[in-house]
């Protein structure tokens, strides 16, 4: 397809998107707006529910019913989509523009090999026979940089990791080298090294083929790192665009001010983080006025009527700096909005262990055919027969203080939440000891953990599936409290309405059921019903790894003033960084079932490091355009824990290996100089350590 190089590539005008429900009109899309040039990268940002998704499946003709784009065009190479048949927009999809979906489990077909589903989609859009069609699919699955795709070709999605089903997914798209790149939310579930990996791949697409992207996230840092112009979306509306370091260094409306403000970043101070409070309007009954005044800390009479302000360039700006606000020239937003009362709550430190892990190990059989886990080996003698495990957690030592937060963070796949639930004794460990309050959790029987239950509680990382959908919320926290003889009738009712009021909702929700509550308000009943059986532990497993930031940041704050009410101690798991920095005190980084640095964040997040620290704090993106990060892009993925390497677990991929010593030993935990609190699991010196890795980008 050839384009008039001075035209826009993609151009949106005037798209609305409406869905009929049986209680009224929702207008997801209302009158949005904007271009995108050849090779350019533009983010789409803004909370769930602002309509970032919808606008993505209306450029692609994707909207189902009850929707439907009632007006409004979308020209793309000089036809207005809007208008093709059916049939002529399935020649553009996947052919000129593809979609990379978020979770790519979810798209990718489990019962026929990655190699079909290439292949399905040249057959479907390329005028080639089927062995031509493989050889496409093989140099596709070369360039998204899959090692040994002629033999992986054959493989099913379950056989790769998450990094690499979503390269699955970008190889399908480029397979037949469209011009645009719907990227929806396309790193949120990965961490942080596999982010870094699936952003350096767009970004050579980029370069390397002239791609355009659209990126939809409500990552800020990976916007600030990636793209080159940024649209907030709220309510349904464009309410800001411009380019990446305008919006950033001076944005224009108080919510683009107040998502930057929300974001937790490596290297900042810890004071409180600041959260937007409130929720987007109701998109059946939106408000007279501007759609954010009622949550607006800068809103005055007038925003309050006169309808949703037109995106319209600020006196002071440029042509192409847009901002749908009424005081967008006269308000300075270039530094941050937050108030003193923001600051953190001070917790007392305890020099008093609640929690004592030592050499915790939890390994799995490795098989359930006939013969369960025995495998036949060759050895010089002849044949023999082993059995095999995953070593999922393979020796770990730990404690946690009381009133304390203890960090776990690393790859998916390196044991965090198996030692959560090993140490919980939901999985029951294969060898070490874990003592809970002086209680040997290790050696106690059913009825004996059970009864310390109550003590120890743990938040999922997806409240939807954790919390019953038909119970209501105040049955849901009150179970809990029935159970440990903690409270009844109306007693129980009294302190369910406390909670619920403690966690930021109404008392008057405990009728509710969850499916009325948005993603942030669930996770806070399933906090509520953490609380509500009087616990000195809360595991918190990834508990805001699919938030927007702003109700991320809100949690954040939940979870600390709750810790600092209450004297509750946390094990807090994730494998975002930037938040355990901000609320951790200490922090284990775990790789391949083991743990390879402990220490204070000051000491874990500064040098020296152990080089898989390095390479993790190396592959966080920043909310800021104006720092570059030299990532360290570390080669391969997790060893298999069920054949892990000899020697020092990660010497197979790291930058700074020093030959045999590596290979064959392995290297004990020991104190970093005089500080005792701090270990490092490494060979190197701490000189060597201290060193920064020659930041060539090591290639995936």
């Amino acid at each position: 397809m050839s384009t008039n190089e001075s035209e826009p590539l993609l151009s949106v005008e005037s798209l609305r998107t409406q869905f009929r429900t049986e209680n009224g009109t929702v207008t997801a899309v209302d009158d949005v707006s904007f271009t995108l040039k050849s090779g350019e990268v533009m983010g789409i940002v803004g909370e769930s529910g602002a309509g970032k998704s919808v606008t993505a499946k209306s450029i692609m003709r994707l909207i189902q019913s009850p929707g439907e784009i009632v007006s409004g065009s979308v020209m793309f190479g000089g036809r207005d989509l809007t208008e093709l048949s059916d049939a002529e927009m399935r020649e553009v999809r996947g052919n000129q523009i593809t979609l990379i979906p978020q979770d790519p489990m979810t798209s990718l077909n489990p019962v026929l090999t990655v190699g079909e589903q290439i292949v399905e989609t040249i057959e479907c859009h390329q005028d080639v026979n089927r062995k031509e069609a493989r050889k496409i699919a093989i140099e596709a699955m070369k360039e998204v940089e899959i090692p040994a795709p002629e033999s992986r070709i054959d493989e099913y999605p379950h056989e790769f990791s998450g990094g690499m089903r979503q390269r699955i997914l970008i190889a399908i798209g480029l397979a037949c080298e469209p011009e645009l790149i719907i990227a929806d939310e396309p790193t949120t579930a990965l961490d942080v090294t596999t982010q870094a990996k699936i952003l350096e791949l767009l970004n050579d697409l980029r370069k390397d083929h002239g791609v355009s992207i659209l990126m939809i996230t409500h990552n800020l840092g990976v916007v600030a790192q990636t793209c080159d112009r940024v649209g907030v979306m709220y309510a349904g509306n464009l309410i800001e665009t411009g380019s990446v370091s305008a919006i950033f260094n001076r944005p224009r409306h108080p919510y683009t001010r107040a998502l930057i403000d929300a974001i937790p970043e490596v290297g900042s101070d810890h004071d409180r983080l600041y959260a937007l409070e409130g929720s987007m309007p109701d998109l059946k009954n939106l408000p007279d006025g501007c759609n954010f005044a009622d949550r607006c800390p800068h809103a005055v009479e007038a925003c309050q009527t006169g309808g949703d302000p037109p995106l319209e360039s600020p006196e002071d700006a440029p042509e192409e700096r847009l901002a749908a606000c009424i005081r967008k020239t006269e308000l300075d937003l270039s530094t941050p909005t937050i108030p003193e009362s923001t600051k953190r709550q001070k917790k007392e430190p305890i020099e008093e262990t609640l929690l004592e892990v030592s050499g915790l190990k939890k390994h799995f059989s490795s098989g359930n055919g006939l013969f369960g886990n025995l495998s036949v080996t060759r050895t010089d003698g002849g044949l023999s027969l082993e059995r095999r495990y995953v070593k999922a957690v393979d020796g770990v030592d730990f404690t946690i203080n009381r009133g304390e937060t203890v960090g776990l963070v690393g790859e998916s796949g390196c044991g965090k939440s198996t030692v959560a639930r090993t140490v919980l004794q939901l999985l029951e460990p294969t060898a070490g000891e874990v003592y809970f309050d002086g209680h040997p959790l290790h050696s106690l029987d059913d009825n004996e953990i059970r009864s310390l239950r109550q003590e120890m509680q743990i938040v999922f990382q997806d409240p939807k599936s954790s919390l019953n959908p038909r119970k209501t919320v105040g049955q849901i926290i009150g179970r809990g409290m029935e159970k440990h003889d903690i409270a009844t009738g109306q007693e129980k009712r009294k302190r369910i309405e406390e909670l619920l009021e403690r966690v930021g909702l109404q008392s008057t929700d405990l009728e509710k059921y969850p499916h009325q509550f948005s993603g942030g308000q669930q996770q806070r009943i399933a906090i509520a019903s953490a609380l509500a059986v009087e616990p000195k532990l809360i595991v918190c497993d990834e508990p805001v790894s699919a938030l927007d930031v702003s109700v991320q940041a809100q949690i954040l704050n939940l979870l600390d003033d709750i810790q600092a009410e209450f004297g509750l101690s946390y094990l807090f798991i994730s494998h975002n960084i930037s938040v355990v920095q901000h609320i951790c005190d200490r922090v284990a980084v775990m790789y391949l079932g083991e743990i390879v640095e402990f220490g204070t964040v000051n000491q874990v997040f500064d040098p020296p490091y152990h080089p898989y620290t390095e390479s993790l704090l190396s592959s966080v993106p920043h909310a800021d355009p104006n720092r570059r990060s030299n990532r360290i892009l570390l080669d391969g993925t997790v060893p298999s824990p069920l054949n892990p390497p000899n020697g020092c677990s990660f010497h197979t991929r790291c930058p700074k290996k020093i030959g045999e010593q590596c290979e064959k030993q392995v290297p004990g935990a020991e104190q970093v100089g005089s500080n005792k609190t701090h270990q490092i699991a490494c060979h190197l010196s701490e000189a060597e350590m201290s060193e920064p890795v020659d930041h060539q980008e090591k290639g995936t």
